[in-house]
Parts: structure tokens; sequence; C-alpha cells
């Protein structure tokens, strides 16, 4: 984490923390200053080490560090939740190009995935001691939306059906922008998220076709699909390889309360580590509780849509087959490796020395 990212998250929290300002301090008595708190609860949060071992490291009682903690985690949730919101319609469109681009998915807004977050080291899904997770996630791999179910059995379909996302959806509040034309007699398919099966097929929920022998246009969707859903998969492997807190270490929370604050914050910060241009590692691995074994529910506009957008993937090829996708994913990962494009270097310069905070 860079310098000109730690001081921003400092002053987000700066005004929820006046109010506690003198209640924490080291073994030897001295007052905790806003950075020390800041320091510490990232420390935390980022740490797969014993509460107790921390403390030890800064000279502090293991319950000033979770307290710290558990502070610093409802004040991020408190004031960054503009770094994590619903994509505004001139921004969707920049991320539509970008799904196109990278992955020739054509008029998508992004990629819904879930994540079960354990209470503990020995968790068991079984015992629902964990809380499962739902989050949309755009191109470049942020948080849009977050949603989580009670401690039950819930799966990623029982989620979704309760969820805002699901009923802004439904109502025509969000993925109501500009049609794709995909036929001659002037069909056309609006803006859709994609998930994987385990998702019920909706009109704007897209899932890839589960027949045996599919056709030529179908495993076309399908190759897509797949390629373009990585990114969940990546988000999801950063964070929990980023934010350990929520790996289910020792002295992992059992109260649900602060688990919910520590696992928006976890995201809120995720999403400012990117923001504000860190580079951080992405391990290329998936989510072993990425899938779940959900009946998939289909309705006909639904399954219109998604063979409508299959046929028109096919006949928009480049001439060699599957090329275009490959060498776009290149160009994508070459320019990602360069040093940004000119807007973002006027928005957000990194700064001229990038410190990294210990």
């Amino acid at each position: 984490m860079t310098r000109k990212t730690f001081s921003y998250i400092c002053s987000l929290v700066y005004v929820p923390s006046l109010k506690d300002m003198n209640s924490y301090t080291f073994d030897d008595g001295r007052l905790l200053a806003l950075e020390d708190r800041v320091a510490i609860a990232l420390k935390r949060l980022h740490s797969s080490e014993p509460t107790e071992t921390i403390g030890s490291s800064v000279g502090m009682k293991e319950s000033t560090v979770l307290l710290v903690t558990e502070s610093f985690a409802v004040a991020v949730w408190q004031r960054a939740r503009r770094n994590l919101r619903w994509t505004e319609s001139s921004e969707m469109d920049k991320f539509k190009s970008m799904f196109d681009k990278i992955h020739n998915m054509h008029n998508c807004c992004g990629v819904i995935c879930t994540t079960h977050i354990p209470f503990g080291p020995n968790w068991d899904r079984e015992k629902n001691d964990s809380i499962l997770v739902q989050l949309v996630i755009d191109p470049e791999m942020r948080f849009r939306n977050i949603w989580w179910g009670p401690i039950s059995s819930m799966n990623q379909s029982s989620i979704l059906h309760e969820s805002y996302l699901f009923k802004k959806c439904e109502e025509g509040g969000w993925l109501n922008g500009s049609k794709l034309k995909v036929g001659l007699d002037g069909s056309e398919v609006g803006e859709y998220i994609i998930g994987d099966a385990g998702y019920p097929l909706l009109p704007w929920l897209l899932t890839p076709y589960q027949e045996e022998d599919l056709s030529d246009f179908k495993a076309e969707f399908n190759r897509r699909h797949s390629r373009a859903t990585n990114c969940a998969l990546k988000a999801l492997a950063r964070l929990r390889d980023t934010w350990k807190y929520l790996q289910g270490e020792p002295s992992c929370p059992v109260n649900t309360d602060t688990l919910v604050e520590a696992i928006h914050a976890c995201c809120y910060l995720h999403n400012i580590v990117i923001d504000m241009e860190d580079d951080a590692a992405m391990p290329s691995i998936e989510d072993s509780y990425y899938c779940e074994d959900v009946r998939q529910v289909e309705s006909e506009d639904a399954i219109r849509a998604r063979d409508m957008l299959s046929r028109y993937f096919l006949t928009s090829m480049p001439s060699e087959s599957g090329a275009g996708l490959v060498d776009a994913e290149e160009d994508h990962e070459v320019a990602a490796s360069g040093s940004g494009t000119e807007d973002k270097a006027q928005a957000q310069a990194r700064p001229s020395e990038e410190e990294i905070i210990n």
C-alpha cells in the first residue's frame, strides 16, 4: 500500500475516530494517534497471525488490537460507501466497452458471484458457521454491489432473490441502459450481468448452457462467458489473499455484526486500493466455494435473450475463429502492464515516491 493510499484511508476515518481519540493506548501508556490505529487495523485485517502475536509485536494488549480493528471497520463501512456503489450510466458504458473489447461479451455490465466467509478456522458449511456473500464485479475487478445472507443454509439462488440487486433489476431500475440489436428483424438484448450455473437464468442474468452436446453458437457463448467470469474469480482471490482476516484464521470474530462490518470494510478497501492505483498481487487461484449445486430456474424471455446473443456472437466473430478474443485479451494484458491511460494519470496521479506501509 502506498503512502498516498494510507493517507486517504486515514482521512476517511478521521471524523468518526475523533470520539475515541483518547480511548486506546500502547502498553507503556502512550496514546495511539490516528495513523497508529489505522496502521494496526490494516495490519490485523491483512495478517493471518493471531491477534495476540500482532499485539505483542506493536506493544499493546490483544483486546486493544481487536477494539481498534472493530472501530476502524465500522468507520470504513460508514464513510467509504461511495467507494462501493452501483455504476452510473456513463461509467456503465465504459464497462460494457471493456467487456466487449476484452472478452467479446457485447452489452455485458458485470459478473455476479457468491463466496462463503467463515466464522473461524474450523468452519463447516453444513453447520452454518459462515456468511454467504453475493458480489457484483466490474471488468477492473472492483466490487459494485454487495449483499449478505443470514446464517442459514442459503444458496446462490435464494440469496439472489432476497437481494436488493434482484429487486432493482426486476423493477427495471438497474440494467436499463441501451440495448444491443442482435437480429435483422430488430431483435434486441438489454443490459445484463453474467453468473455461473448456480444462478437462475434471467433476462438480465445470463448463465452458461448446460446441455452435453452444444451447437457451435452455444459453445462459443460458453467460451466467452467462462473467460469473462474469470475476473470475478481473480477479484475474490485478491480479496482473500490481501485481507486474510476473512479466511477464518484464529481469533476471527464470532459475532455476526462484527464480521459483516469487517466484510464490508475489506471490500471497500479492495476498491480503494484499485482506485488509488496500487500494484497488488492478484493470485490466479479459484475460489473453492464459488460454485453451488443449485436448481437452475429458466424463463422463456431469458432463454430467448441468451440464444439471440449466442447466435449474434457467432455471426460477429472474426474470420479466424477465436483469434479476435485471444488478441483482445493479450492487448489488454499488455496495456495493463504499461503506465495506464492519460485520463487516469491526470485524475489520480501516482505519488512520486511510493512508500510501502508495513
